[in-house]
């Protein structure tokens, strides 16, 4: 096999950690999103505020709380959000990165199928399973070596051995 069908195939082979890293990246991004709609200020308010000169506003101001009044003897706050974005655009936003999410999910389902037909085609078991650890789990050769028992150098024989036998279709 030549290094560049080596290449090609470790390739095709990464495309599902890569959608999954994808997912995780978006994802964080969504909650980045919900942590700014939950600190985003929201409109101002803005109080009716009575006359205590006036007849018909007396009324009112008879039945408010002291809380009420002290709030009507204010002078008006205007309250500025710091990024200028509301929730509804924080909202909007954390959709369409739910939309991508659910995109690239579909996307990572098919590729995983792909990967684990062409990963069970082949005879070995040994091979199989380190493929899957590899490509699948995204354990890197270290890590597989102590899961399977065996020294890096023959985890590193058997990866390329398992690459060697492997047939897929380029697209």
């Amino acid at each position: 096999m030549t290094p560049e069908e080596r290449q090609a195939k470790v390739k095709w082979l990464s495309r599902y950690r890569i959608l999954e890293n994808q997912i995780k990246r978006l994802e964080a991004e969504a909650e980045r999103w919900r942590s700014r709609a939950s600190n985003t200020v929201p409109a101002p308010v803005h109080f009716k505020y009575y006359d205590s000169n006036k007849k018909s506003d007396q009324a009112v101001l008879a039945k408010m709380t002291r809380q009420e009044l002290r709030r009507n003897n204010m002078m008006p706050v205007v309250v500025h959000g710091s990024s200028g974005l509301g929730i509804d655009d924080c909202i909007a936003e954390i959709s369409d990165i739910q939309c991508q999410i659910q995109e690239k999910i579909s996307q990572s389902i098919k590729v995983r199928a792909e990967i684990g037909k062409a990963i069970d085609a082949i005879p070995d078991d040994k091979l199989q399973l380190l493929l899957y650890y590899k490509y699948v789990d995204g354990l890197y050769l270290e890590e597989i070596c102590c899961k399977v028992k065996y020294s890096y150098q023959h985890v590193r024989r058997l990866h390329n051995e398992a690459l060697e036998v492997l047939k897929h279709e380029l697209q």
